[in-house]
């Protein structure tokens, strides 16, 4: 069997989708009776065993010409399934689609942008669906309450054991050494405000903020390139914030260092960082919001997200090296239930399962029908 996965998303970022197909991919490439080929936009991860499709930047104009491009791909090397790292599609190959979150859906994103539209045209052509968590599947459900259940399933994203693990003392000092990290420091990572705030990072600033006599720093890796002013504010009270960009392999490092990973985020699909940090031996506080109290489980320390007392009695929980340690443990059985050979695996069944229903023309009218409204876009389309 023949699979096409379209490297769009390496094009654009390199944040969390990025790393899930990364870490999905090798666990694809050499399984028997399997190719694995993927359309490269640029920036596509070298995976051995993955042939290379060398292709055009998608900048979510043209779009129905873009299907059209992608199925010419499908046709030329006799493609038996499709799936997308973001929202394109193309025209008579079936396809399942990754849902990672419904969160534009969620938080008043302006959904007349062309990329949100697009995933409303993915979502309405795909013939299954993939969700990473059973928040996410129940959210597309409320949204598209016209798919078959029995057509969505649910995998969750994996963690690295080889990458993110507990790490040397001497590792960790050299990497506090390097970046200046004096103190004992709190760990933010990724995006910390997004669409209407929904990271809601101010309310780890604002508890910090009323934090008497501080005795730490706030290491936030990734995310706004800009440091909030809330904690800038902070910084005149002796809180120290420093923004780094690091690979994986210096994160596992800051997150085996840090005396907790804070996580408020009010809505995710899943929340690799939670499950990253727990495999470093790095204490969790988060929220029970979106996805977060099934991906956590009890191995976290849950605030509700809203109340800055709350979350400044978390961090001071912190200090207590009992509940600490009795948090990692937590978390280090917890990671363990998180493999990303587990998604890839249940990612083979459903691609197989696809093949076979599209062998025996189950979907031959269908994409009939989508071919001609596509080429019609295409016309038309500017």
């Amino acid at each position: 069997m023949k699979l096409l996965v379209d490297g769009f998303f390496f094009q654009i970022n390199n944040t969390g989708i990025a790393r899930v197909w990364r870490s999905i991919l090798p666990h694809l490439v050499g399984r028997e009776n399997f190719d694995v080929y993927m359309l490269d936009r640029g920036h596509a991860p070298v995976i051995e065993g993955v042939t290379y499709i060398p292709f055009p930047n998608n900048a979510f104009s043209q779009c129905a010409d873009d299907s059209i491009l992608i199925q010419r791909a499908c046709d030329h090397y006799d493609i038996d399934v499709f799936t997308s790292t973001y929202y394109t599609t193309p025209l008579s190959t079936p396809m399942l689609l990754m849902v990672h979150d419904m969160i534009p859906e969620l938080f008043q994103f302006d959904l007349t942008q062309r990329a949100w539209m697009e995933k409303d045209t993915a979502i309405c052509f795909a013939q299954r669906y993939m969700c990473n968590s059973e928040n996410t599947r129940k959210d597309l459900l409320s949204f598209y309450p016209e798919i078959a259940p029995t057509k969505i399933v649910v995998e969750y994203c994996g963690v690295d054991e080889s990458l993110f693990r507990i790490r040397s003392a001497d590792a960790v000092a050299e990497f506090r050494h390097t970046h200046r990290l004096d103190r004992p420091y709190f760990l933010l990572v990724g995006s910390r405000v997004q669409h209407n705030g929904y990271k809601n990072s101010r309310l780890f600033f604002d508890a910090v903020g009323l934090t008497e006599s501080p005795e730490f720093e706030v290491l936030c890796v990734g995310g706004e390139k800009e440091i909030e002013s809330r904690a800038l504010v902070n910084d005149a009270k002796g809180v120290r914030c420093i923004r780094l960009e690091l690979t994986d392999e210096q994160l596992s490092l800051a997150y085996s260092g840090a005396v907790a990973l804070v996580y408020p985020s009010l809505y995710e699909g899943f929340g690799i960082p939670v499950i990253e940090a727990m495999a470093s031996g790095c204490p969790v506080i988060t929220t029970p919001h979106g996805s977060l109290a099934e991906v956590a489980g009890d191995a976290a320390c849950l605030v509700s997200g809203t109340s800055v007392e709350e979350m400044l009695h978390a961090l001071r929980r912190m200090n207590d090296s009992g509940f600490r340690e009795a948090l990692r443990l937590k978390g280090l059985r917890h990671a363990k239930r998180f493999r990303w050979a587990y998604m890839a695996d249940r990612l083979a069944l459903e691609f197989a399962d696809l093949h076979k229903d599209a062998q025996r023309g189950m979907f031959d009218a269908f994409f009939g029908k989508w071919r001609s409204l596509r080429q019609m876009q295409a016309n038309v389309d500017f």
